[in-house]
């Protein structure tokens, strides 16, 4: 069976068929810089296939419908490297990005679950409307095709009460459904299954503190078969320091603030969110890569976003191996994870007196999309890099509520 992953961004959409169950990639692509309601925007389609010829093109993009309208046209072009087109795929997995109380596994999707996730839009006003537009412009090309929504909050559904909850009054949970939701699970749910292979241990039976590191951040830690605990909260703008957003935040600094500048509670919000980060401390970007750069040069607030970053991802780091009571294993993802071998140097240099210990020329080796163990052969705990692969997780989990539709 073809599997068809949509998943979808702030201004991108990407896309990869996989030929399940031997997980084959047959393509990839994505289309950037969609132009939200502006009819004049230029957006790019990219096919970036390694073994497909290359394919490029720009074109007038109003919304993210009309981008999956883009990409489904494309697939049936012979330069896509499809045979058969879409008319092969068997089923359409659709990264959605949160799930709220109701949806804690992936569904097949229906006008009863579209409607629970126009429901949801009040938890992630920013995502899930972007979701349902690509959902349903699938289903309008795709009628007959069923389709799959993945959740990003599903891998934290069960968190422990412990985790689960904040310390304010329990009628905020009861009334509002005030909690802690946790993301980017699928991400989390893939490294954790590859780390257990990699480690030749049931899942079951490992402590794994995993970082997913990019423009968004996150650190989980995994006890044995179950998340332990997560720094992403209500929203994707708690935990840790990211490329623009702020992490933690103490929220008395909005009256004070307010007061001070006459900022509304939506500018500020947005501030934390869009301004502030890697890009608010240091003033020149929200990429790790330009940040090195920048501090190299002798930029002090790129040095000072740069030590940030670290000293909070190590905080956290400390935080969860104590709550396990140690862990087998700490994994890197996402684009920072995988490729800034110099975070993860700095972060893991003054914990060799606790024994955890990186090979500083494994570590730098391995970069560029490439798995691998970065410790020493002294560490006390494994550190071990994985590519992240939410098309591939979403790919598996589509693949299995067909077989399950089918055969009940």
């Amino acid at each position: 069976m073809q599997v068809l992953v949509i998943n979808s961004g702030s201004s991108s959409v990407k896309y990869k068929i996989f030929s399940m169950p031997e997980e084959a990639l047959l393509a990839a692509g994505r289309v950037e810089n969609i132009g939200i309601g502006n009819s004049g925007s230029k957006a790019v389609l990219i096919q970036n296939h390694p073994d497909l010829a290359q394919f490029r093109e720009e074109f007038h993009c109003t919304d993210h419908a009309d981008a999956v309208s883009r990409i489904l046209a494309f697939l049936n072009t012979a330069v896509s490297g499809l045979p058969g087109g879409i008319a092969e795929v068997g089923i359409v997995g659709h990264r959605v990005v949160h799930g709220g109380t109701r949806f804690s596994k992936p569904v097949i999707i229906s006008d009863d679950v579209l409607a629970g996730l126009e429901q949801l839009t009040g938890l992630a006003p920013l995502h899930i409307p972007l979701n349902v537009a690509c959902i349903t412009a699938c289903m309008e090309i795709l009628p007959e095709t069923p389709m799959a929504a993945c959740f990003d909050t599903a891998f934290f559904h069960d968190l422990p009460h412990q985790s689960r909850f904040y310390p304010v009054p329990m009628e905020w949970y009861d009334k509002y459904g005030i909690r802690r939701y946790g993301f980017h699970g699928i991400s989390y749910e893939y490294v954790t299954a590859e780390a257990a292979d990699q480690l030749g241990q049931p899942p079951d039976r490992l402590k794994i503190i995993a970082a997913h590191l990019g423009n968004g951040s996150s650190i989980m830690a995994f006890d044995r078969g179950r998340v332990l605990d997560t720094s992403m909260g209500f929203t994707p703008l708690e935990g840790l320091m990211m490329g623009t957003r702020s992490g933690d935040f103490d929220p008395a600094v909005f009256p004070y603030i307010m007061e001070k500048t006459n900022m509304s509670v939506e500018r500020i919000l947005d501030t934390l969110n869009t301004r502030s980060g890697l890009l608010g401390i240091s003033g020149v970007s929200r990429d790790m890569r330009e940040i090195e750069a920048q501090m190299d040069a002798g930029n002090p607030r790129a040095r000072l976003a740069f030590d940030m970053f670290v000293h909070i991802l190590r905080k956290y780091l400390g935080a969860y191996f104590f709550s396990l009571a140690g862990a087998d294993a700490v994994v890197f993802t996402g684009g920072i994870g995988e490729n800034a071998s110099r975070v993860r140097e700095a972060v893991f240099a003054p914990l060799g007196d606790l024994g955890l210990l990186l090979d500083p020329d494994k570590n730098r080796a391995v970069t560029g999309g490439q798995a691998g163990w970065i410790h020493a052969d002294a560490s006390r705990t494994k550190v071990l890099v994985i590519p992240a692969e939410e098309e591939r997780m979403i790919a598996r989990s589509a693949f299995q509520v067909a077989l399950q539709d089918t055969f009940g």
